[in-house]
């Protein structure tokens, strides 16, 4: 019985060695194939990574700043880096098309295939400076404000228009400026012509105006107002304001709220003058002026002799300069070719323009 006991003990202590000993065996061997499964999944993802990804070898991004956009991008292939995505700036200082600026920078190491991404100069930022001759200062700060630019110097001389009228302008009316530029005023300072001081208007019923300013030889000129409960056919607001010096030949403008549909003394009116040419115009000098009741002369239209394309095929017979005027009772429009007096309009009391000459 004792040994019966024995041999069954045995066999179990023999069982379970020969189980450790398989579990051992089979521990040993996932844990190798589980190791080697670590060791090519990151050689793998090493090999996507270091050449699929990133490229090959590595090379110094070399410096194209200042450079021409074809040269920089043939200086980079020589280099196997690749030109990427070009920005336009306007830059005051470098040359259109040349680069200002890089990323990444240069001396940068990086891997073959990098793009290198610019910013590419498309030049000076150029407008075109607004017409302010025959504004008042007030007016031409205005315009030159909303067209992006400054003011720059103003100068005064004796002339005979208005004081504080802009006489000539640097640039000239079209030329080229770059953003916020300043544009220089040439303005005048009044003249030698009998002076005064503007008298005070308001309330002054709209038919005693012309009266009240017979012996300071000025121009009218009325605007029509609807303010709700204004007092109607009297000034209402004035231009200039009272006890400012006025010149004679000066406008003086007053508003007032109209009772009737009837126009009040020294109405402004509005009309556009049309002159057709009968002949190719391209190479002659073409003057266009106004001339009010008072003899004050305005260039509203000029244009010297052009010989390009553009102007062949633009002044050629049959086109027509058309000349928007407003004027004070009357007025009259003279057209120049060569300085010589080709034909004048007679613009009176807001009637069709007619042709006098």
């Amino acid at each position: 019985m004792g040994r019966i006991l024995l041999d069954a003990f045995s066999e179990t202590v023999l069982n379970f060695v020969f189980f450790i000993l398989r579990f051992v065996a089979w521990s040993t061997q996932w844990s190798i194939a589980l190791t080697l499964f670590l060791i090519v999944m990151a050689g793998a993802g090493y090999f996507v990574y270091a050449f699929a990804l990133e490229g090959g070898g590595h090379v110094s991004v070399p410096d194209i700043v200042d450079m021409p956009i074809t040269e920089a991008a043939f200086l980079l292939t020589e280099r196997n880096l690749e030109l990427g995505r070009q920005s336009p700036v306007s830059h005051p200082a470098t040359l259109k098309y040349h680069i200002i600026a890089q990323r990444p920078s240069a001396g940068r190491v990086v891997r073959e295939g990098r793009r290198v991404n610019v910013f590419v100069s498309m030049g000076q930022d150029y407008l075109r400076a607004p017409e302010l001759v025959g504004m008042t200062l007030d007016d031409a700060r205005r315009e030159i404000t909303s067209a992006r630019f400054r003011v720059g110097s103003l100068a005064r001389i004796p002339k005979e228009a208005p004081r504080d009228t802009v006489i000539a302008q640097d640039p000239p009316p079209g030329g080229e400026l770059a953003d916020q530029g300043e544009i220089h005023l040439l303005l005048s300072a009044g003249s030698d012509r009998p002076s005064a001081l503007m008298p005070d208007l308001r309330g002054i019923h709209v038919d005693e105006i012309a009266k009240e300013l017979e012996n300071f030889e000025v121009a009218l000129v009325a605007r029509e107002v609807d303010i709700p409960n204004a007092a109607t056919d009297v000034v209402l607001a004035q231009t200039p304001a009272p006890d400012t010096l006025i010149y004679q030949g000066q406008t003086v403008t007053y508003d007032y709220k109209p009772s009737t549909e009837s126009p009040a003394p020294s109405m402004r009116y509005e009309a556009t003058v049309r002159h057709q040419m009968f002949y190719d115009w391209y190479d002659r000098e073409v003057r266009v002026d106004v001339v009010d009741r008072m003899g004050n002369r305005q260039t509203a239209f000029s244009k010297s002799p052009e010989f390009d394309e553009t102007a062949r095929s633009r002044y050629v017979s049959g086109a027509a300069i058309n000349v928007p005027v407003t004027y004070v009772v009357e007025a009259t429009v003279e057209v120049y070719i060569n300085g010589a007096l080709e034909a004048s309009y007679q613009l009176k009391d807001g009637n069709p323009p007619v042709k006098v000459s």
